[in-house]
Order: structure tokens, then C-alpha cells, then sequence
């Protein structure tokens, strides 16, 4: 091999190396990692709220009986909309930490009611209420140490991640509350041990007005011996119970929603009866709240019915305008069709049965005109001025409709198009262009837009300058170009050859390597797979929701909706992101290589609009 031949490949290999250092910035979507700090910063806040809660326990602060209501009902319905959306293929890392946040939530409904039957019992200070505050005192310990064992839980959860790191939730300040909980009534126990009931008789009931089906105790004082409860009411219930030194307690389940009276007997005497009113179940209707159409198409609307304790609702009504539809294993389904835009309200109702309570959902939908997916590319990126570039477009369906080139912010030209056209386009002077295809729309689609390519027009006359030009704009002067200078220097090879094997390099690494301007050769084509989309998605969804500071978790339309109202300039792209991302990761539609450039294209655009 001669030398200039050695010293020419050497070159081409340092360009080779500067060419794929630069594109080793270029993010590999099939790597990326998601970022689950939204789902641990959300769930934080529920460690927050808990430790809230149980202080209030131990200053004796009444509200906390609404709080660890409140905590246990968010997780209860957080955990069943968690399991509905699952069904629909919308997985989250949620799904993992809501089993240990649910048990800790509804132990902590269990302990607030303790706490506060406790205080009534002291209130009364009398020796059997006394007593039977040092009964539920027990109960209140232990738990306590029930609720330490779902603070493990919590805090040995692993799947949450940032990057290569475990979140970790710290619980040390809800363990510490509840060591000084449990410190507070076991002095209280250990103070009343030597109290002992007296004989009268009375009757008690915890909690004092339950839900049907819920656990309830019932207890009391009076002879040793046996004796009965007796219930009158919606049903006439009589249970036998036995008395040993001077109280008793059993538990029971009420399966009629009424008032009952309640009364102990026993050896010809009763007690006095006390009144408790036993409610239905409140229940909850679990759907999206916005929902965007097609026109003339049939659309679907599905959910579900959970009651308080998120157990789904598997028999009933929905009342929907005009229409019943009957759940199925707690499920509903509508179909909806529309010729025309508009945005329509509606009201589902679950209607009110034996068992439970009614419930309604607000939900909003609107019919829109699809966007006519217009793709163009064309075989070079790069060209000389004047020199003719081919555009090549293609858009669904075929229909036959009148389209406008434009390049930057000016249109060339509007043509008529039957699903595929060719146009040629001359640059008069070098710089860096956009060009893209607009369709105004008309009664089947909307306003629609297709991809951008950027052309890079090159000044021809002037070699050494757009070899200069080249390195500048492509890969910044740095310490590499400064190298390269140097070997050019050293082995004596003529400016001009250089460009010339520069030139030859560069187009051959920007056909390979910028797939905003090629045709991909059909050998190149990768099939789109379904995590790829989602995952960018989901780097899309957390710059927003940061960059808006969004608290609450959205889906992807009631985030659209949002950002139709505060940022209408990214609005049309991520509703077109959004039905993109829609049709690969629920519809497990398979996108064509065009289709996701596109994809990728917006979400680039929008980023850069936030």
C-alpha cells in the first residue's frame, strides 16, 4: 500500500471516529429507563399525611377520625382504578407499592376507630367503661403492631427506580409516632389494671353506626352467665351470648341497611336499648372523565363499579342519558357514534340498590375530525443551491384533496393529490431549510400537518468554505478538528483531497445516520416495538407534569385536556403523540417505520416548545 494511500484510510478512519462520537449523543430509545420519582414522590405523601394523622391521635385531636377515613378511601379507590386501567394495558410501577400503602391505610380507618371508642369509654368514667377502655387499649396495641409490619413492607419495597438507584421510602417518622402511640396506652392499660366491670347491664357498639357487611362489635357488661342480644329492625335478630367475670363481646355482621334497636336480656332484666343506623355501601364509578372521538366512527366507553372497600360492584345498573346498561363482572361498556364535531357533558349513574349506595361520574367527550397523516421524505438531505430536490409524500386512504408545499413559513405551491405525489423544489441560496405539507381540512379531517425535513443547502462555488462550514456545523471546533488539522499538516496531503474524501464521507454518514431527510431502504426497516413508544411517552409525560408542576396523576387525555387550556401551541401535537402512543400500546397496533419517525418528530418538537 503506498503511503499516501495509508495516510488517507488513517484520515478517514479519524473522521469515521469524529462522525460516531457525535452521533453517540443521538438518545437510544429502546434504553431508556422510566423514572418512577412520580410515583414515589406521590405515595410520600401518603407517609406524610399517616404521620399527621396518628399525632392527632395522641394529642386526642378529634379529626382524626376524618383523616384516616379520607387516607384509607383514596388508597382503596386508587387501588381498584390501578387494576381497571391494567386491564386496558396501561401498566404502572404504582401497581407494586398501593398492596402495602392499601393494608396500612385501612389499618389505620381500624385504629382510628379504637382511639376514639377508647376516649368515649373514659369519658364516662364509670368501672365497666373504664374496663372496657382497658379491653380496646389492648386492641389498640396490638394494632399497632400490625401497622409496624406494614411500615416494613413499605420500606422494603425495590421496584421503584431512578436510573440504576432504588427509591426507598423513609417511614422512620410514622414508626416513631407510633412508638409514642403505643408507649400513651400502654401507660393507660398498665393504670387500670386493677378495674373490673359491674354487674348491670348494658350494651355497646363499635363503631356506633357501621356499613352493612362491615365488621361490628358488640359488647357490654352484666352477669356472669348466659344472656341475649335482641335486635329489632329492618330484621329481628336475637343472638345468644355467655358473660364471664362480668362482661362479653362478640362480633357480627349487619346484611339489611335500616335503624335497629339493640338491648341485652338476661334473667328477666334488659338493658337499655340503644339505637344504630346501619348504612349501604357507598360505592364509586371508576372511567376516564374526558374522552376524544372520531367522527363517523363507533367509539366505546367501558368502566367500572367499586364499592368503599374497592371490591368490584359485579350486579346493578348504570343509567346513561336514556339507556340502562348492566354491569358485567362489575364492568360496563357503551358505544357512541357522532357525524359531526361537538363536545357533549354526560352524567353516568350507578343506580341505588339493597346493598348499596347510587353514585354519578361527570364525563366529557368530544367528537373531532381525524388528522390526515401526511409523510414526506426524500432520498438526500443534503444538496447543492440550485440543484433539483425530489419530495415524495404519501397520506392515508387516498382520498382525492388539495394540499400546500411549504418551505419555512412560505408556500410554494398547492397542489391536488390522490394519496401519493412527487414535487420538486430548487434552492436559490445555501442555508438550512424546512419543508413540509399542510391540508387545510374539509368535513371528514381536520387541519393537518405532516413531518418537517431539514435541507441543508451547500454553496458549490465555494469548496474550502463549505468544508469548513461542514466541520463547524456538524461537529463544533473542538480538539478533535484541531488534531485532524494537525495530520493534515504533518502528512502533506492536499487540502483539496481531503475535501473531497470529507465530502464523500459525510453524505455516506448522513444517509445512514439522520433519518429526518431519508427513505430508509426497506432492508434497514425495524419493526416498531411497543415499548419504544411507551417509553418515550412516559419521558414526555414527566417533563410536563414537571414542568407544570402537576400533583395529581393524569391519564393521557385528561392530561391533553389540561394543556389545551394553559399551553394551546403544543396542544395539536401531543393530541397527535396521543393517539399515536394509543394505537401502539392499547390498540398493540404495529407502526410503520413513517409513522414513527413521526412520532418521534413531535415529541422532539414539543420538548422543545415547553
Amino acid at each position: 500500500m503506498s503511503p499516501f494511500k495509508s495516510k488517507i484510510l488513517f484520515i478517514v478512519f479519524i473522521i469515521s471516529f469524529l462522525s460516531s462520537t457525535v452521533t453517540a449523543e443521538n438518545i437510544n430509545l429502546e434504553n431508556l429507563k422510566s423514572d418512577d420519582t412520580y410515583v414515589y414522590s406521590y405515595f410520600n405523601k401518603f407517609l406524610d399525611d399517616y404521620d399527621t394523622t396518628i399525632n392527632k391521635m395522641i394529642q386526642n385531636n378529634i379529626t382524626y377520625i376524618n383523616d384516616s377515613k379520607s387516607s384509607f378511601e383514596k388508597t382503596a379507590y386508587l387501588n381498584s382504578e390501578i387494576n381497571v386501567y391494567e386491564e386496558y394495558g396501561m401498566n404502572t410501577p404504582a401497581k407494586s407499592v398501593i398492596p402495602h400503602f392499601y393494608n396500612f391505610s385501612k389499618n389505620l380507618e381500624d385504629l382510628s376507630g379504637l382511639c376514639q371508642e377508647f376516649n368515649k369509654n373514659l369519658e364516662l368514667n364509670t368501672t365497666s367503661s373504664k374496663y372496657f377502655a382497658k379491653l380496646i387499649g389492648a386492641d389498640i396495641v396490638e394494632k399497632i403492631h400490625l401497622m409496624k409490619s406494614n411500615l416494613h413492607d413499605i420500606k422494603d419495597t425495590s421496584e421503584l427506580k431512578k436510573d440504576d438507584k432504588t427509591l426507598i421510602f423513609d417511614t422512620l417518622d410514622v414508626e416513631k409516632s407510633l412508638d409514642y402511640l403505643e408507649l400513651k396506652f400502654s401507660k393507660n392499660i398498665e393504670n387500670m389494671r386493677n378495674v373490673t366491670p359491674s354487674s348491670n347491664l348494658t350494651i355497646f357498639i363499635s363503631p356506633k353506626n357501621p356499613l352493612i357487611y362491615e365488621n361490628t362489635t358488640i359488647y357490654g357488661t352484666g352477669l356472669n352467665g348466659n344472656g341475649k342480644i335482641i335486635m329489632t329492625g329492618p330484621e329481628n335478630i336475637t343472638e345468644n351470648i355467655y358473660l364471664k367475670n362480668n362482661h362479653y363481646s362478640t362480633q357480627y355482621l349487619f346484611k339489611k341497611s335500616g335503624i335497629y334497636t339493640l338491648k341485652l336480656t338476661q334473667y328477666g332484666r334488659e338493658s337499655e336499648a340503644i339505637d344504630v343506623n346501619i348504612s349501604k355501601i357507598p360505592t364509586k364509578i371508576i372511567s376516564e372523565s374526558y374522552f376524544e372521538f372520531l367522527v363517523f366512527k363507533e367509539n366505546n366507553i367501558s368502566g367500572k363499579v367499586i364499592d368503599f372497600y374497592g371490591n368490584s360492584i359485579n350486579s346493578g345498573d348504570i343509567l346513561f342519558e336514556n339507556e340502562n346498561l348492566n354491569l358485567k363482572n362489575g364492568t360496563f361498556n357503551m358505544s357512541l357514534y357522532s357525524d359531526y364535531e361537538k363536545i357533549e357533558n354526560y352524567t353516568l349513574k350507578f343506580s341505588e340498590s339493597e346493598k348499596y349506595l347510587s353514585s354519578e361520574k361527570n364525563i366529557e367527550i368530544n367528537f373531532s375530525k381525524p388528522l390526515l397523516n401526511i409523510q414526506i421524505y426524500s432520498e438526500i438531505g443534503k444538496i447543492n443551491k440550485n440543484e433539483p430536490l425530489t419530495i415524495t409524500g404519501t397520506y392515508e386512504n387516498g382520498p382525492n384533496l388539495n394540499l400546500d408545499l411549504w418551505v419555512d413559513n412560505n408556500s410554494i405551491e398547492n397542489f391536488n393529490s390522490k394519496g401519493t405525489f412527487k414535487k420538486e423544489i430548487f434552492f436559490e441560496r445555501p442555508g438550512n431549510y424546512e419543508v413540509f405539507v399542510t391540508f387545510n381540512g374539509n368535513e371528514y379531517y381536520d387541519f393537518s400537518k405532516s413531518n418537517i425535513l431539514m435541507i441543508n443547502v451547500a454553496d458549490d462555488d465555494n469548496s474550502i468554505n463549505l468544508f469548513a462550514a461542514s466541520i463547524s456545523k456538524a461537529y463544533e471546533i473542538n480538539w478533535k478538528i484541531l488534531i485532524l488539522i494537525l495530520l493534515i499538516i504533518a502528512f502533506g496531503i492536499k487540502f483539496s483531497d481531503l475535501y473531497n474524501i470529507f465530502k464523500n464521507k459525510t453524505q455516506e454518514k448522513t444517509v445512514k445516520k439522520y433519518p429526518d431527510n431519508i427513505l430508509p431502504k426497506s432492508s434497514e426497516k425495524s419493526a416498531v416495538i411497543e415499548k419504544t413508544v411507551l417509553l418515550e411517552y412516559q419521558e414526555l409525560y414527566n417533563k410536563i407534569m414537571k414542568k407544570y408542576n402537576i400533583s395529581v396523576e393524569l391519564t393521557p387525555n385528561e392530561l391533553l385536556k389540561y394543556l389545551k387550556k394553559i399551553n394551546p401551541k403544543i396542544y395539536y401535537d401531543l393530541k397527535i403523540i396521543t393517539k399515536i402512543h394509543e394505537k401502539a400500546v392499547y390498540g398493540k397496533e404495529k407502526l410503520d417505520s413513517n409513522t414513527l419517525k413521526y412520532f418521534h418528530d413531535l415529541i422532539k418538537r414539543v420538548l422543545e416548545n415547553l
